[in-house]
């Protein structure tokens, strides 16, 4: 019988975020991760993480709120790259909707995979594991055939050998941090200054038009809130999903929590440089105009109209700061 569990291992939560009132890495893939280069590093930055990752800079937004546009992107190109920016080569492994041939196989690399970076201490970040979002693997029992692993939130629990890659979303993601790299902290840098150019510009893939990224999914961001406040002010709030407050928390969270991060990613590497000082500056304010927004979200309960066209402007308002923002970054960008 083999039986293995990476011991000591604790959900890593920004107590220095919470001590602000902001809400800390909401990504679950990126919270997984943080999860995982605490562990195997042995400490963590959380505005480096972010920021160096890009996830501290992207949007992400679906025309009604459905929460699954914060995974609507290029698992391929984004995952492991992220791995890659914190510091670790990254093994990863993975199977597509249409990749069902190659579902057998690619679930028994991956455990094995898995299996190995247990061995060596080294958790997996992998997709739904539970509640639709990633979360970590931290063990497995073969004898019960199954996985140990934390979910998104920290909390404790099992999944089976053959539900990996089919717990819900018939999808398989699995990273797994291997050695450190080489790339020098000005390469990092500079990768994650371009992505933030490339994703506000639209250059990263999503499914559109439904879904929106980048300047642009701000834009539909407070389209929505504006949708909203209309059917609510002709009495149609009936007609709205009933979920969307709730998701409505959801999108906030990510996007203010994000920005928070941009703004300390890029204080801390602005040394001398003048245009990122500015987008630093920007990004603040970017903050300030999503915080009123996650901090209404947080209610959980119907907004009036003329709140939704308050939540709009701050939106709109974010939106600007943050080409502004963008603008700086290039500027510094094509100045090297």
């Amino acid at each position: 019988m083999s039986l293995s569990r990476i011991q000591g291992i604790e959900w890593h939560v920004d107590r220095k975020a919470e001590e602000h009132g902001e809400p800390g890495i909401y990504h679950s893939y990126m919270t997984s991760l943080a999860t995982a280069i605490n562990h195997v590093a042995g400490s963590l930055d959380p505005a480096w993480l972010m920021g160096s990752s890009g996830f501290a800079f992207r949007s992400f937004v679906n025309e009604v709120f459905c929460p699954s546009a914060t995974s609507i992107f290029k698992w391929s190109d984004v995952l492991p790259e992220a791995m890659e920016q914190a510091g670790y080569e990254c093994r990863y492994i993975s199977r597509m909707w249409d990749d069902g041939d190659l579902e057998e196989q690619r679930r028994e690399e991956a455990h094995a995979a898995i299996v190995e970076g247990i061995g060596r201490g080294a958790p997996a970040v992998v997709w739904d594991v539970a509640d639709v979002e990633w979360g970590l693997i931290v063990g497995y029992d073969d004898e019960g055939e199954s996985y140990d692993v934390l979910s998104y939130v920290g909390e404790s629990s099992s999944l089976p050998y053959t539900r990996l890659g089919k717990n819900g979303i018939d999808v398989l993601s699995v990273a797994i941090p291997g050695d450190p790299n080489r790339r020098s902290r000005e390469e990092v840098v500079l990768n994650s200054l371009r992505l933030a150019i490339a994703h506000a510009d639209g250059e990263e893939w999503t499914e559109r038009p439904k879904y929106q990224n980048g300047l642009a999914g701000l834009d539909l961001w407070a389209t929505i809130y504006d949708r909203w406040a209309t059917l609510v002010a002709a009495g149609k709030g009936e007609n709205l999903p009933l979920d969307l407050v709730d998701w409505a928390a959801y999108y906030a969270g990510h996007h203010y929590s994000a920005r928070c991060y941009a703004r300390d990613y890029l204080e801390a590497v602005a040394a001398d440089s003048e245009p990122l000082r500015q987008a630093a500056s920007s990004y603040a304010a970017v903050a300030c105009h999503l915080r009123p927004v996650w901090e209404h979200a947080c209610e959980k309960r119907p907004p009036e109209g003329v709140v939704l066209s308050s939540l709009a402007d701050h939106t709109r308002e974010a939106k600007l700061s943050e080409a502004r923002a963008i603008d700086c970054i290039r500027e510094h960008v094509e100045g090297r």
